[in-house]
């Protein structure tokens, strides 16, 4: 099951500091693409650490990326070492990024960052501008094809 709108409540409830990146934020501005998890980008701080376990924790979530898919039960401080986190959990895949390349500055992201209400969550997305340079940066087919439609998304907007 991929709930991605629970999983945003989840975490604006939790108060949780983070930007939506990824197919997700491709949706939001408009992109016709599908995508099977939720990418968020999140400072790795001890506060928003613990934000983010609170707002996982009744969702199981398990680390998606290890063989035996182990229940994660870390600390904040322990999760503050990490650089990015991917989980699996009752809601659906939830990857959670410390960094967002080719971009230098995560705050950057931040501060460039479009609210938008998603089913009632207030969410800050990344910049349509900053988005295609993203996809532009990524080797993959499919991140091309977004970056063709998110461009053209950007010259209607532009007029």
């Amino acid at each position: 099951m991929n709930d991605y709108l629970a999983l945003l409540q989840a975490l604006t409830r939790a108060r949780v500091e983070f930007v939506v990146v990824g197919g997700t934020a491709a949706i939001l501005h408009g992109a016709a693409t599908a995508t099977y998890d939720l990418d968020v980008l999140m400072r790795f701080t001890l506060e928003d650490c613990a934000r983010l376990l609170t707002a996982v924790g009744p969702l199981h979530p398990r680390f998606s990326h290890t063989a035996d898919r182990r229940p994660v039960q870390l600390s904040p401080v322990e999760l503050s070492a990490f650089k990015n986190l991917y989980l699996s959990t009752d809601l659906g895949r939830l990857d959670v990024l410390g960094s967002l390349p080719p971009v230098e500055r995560v705050d950057a992201v931040f501060e460039t960052a479009e609210e938008m209400d998603v089913g009632g969550a207030l969410v800050k997305v990344v910049s349509l501008d900053l988005l295609i340079q993203v996809k532009a940066a990524m080797a993959r087919p499919k991140d091309r094809q977004v970056e063709v439609e998110l461009r053209a998304i950007a010259a209607a907007q532009r007029g």
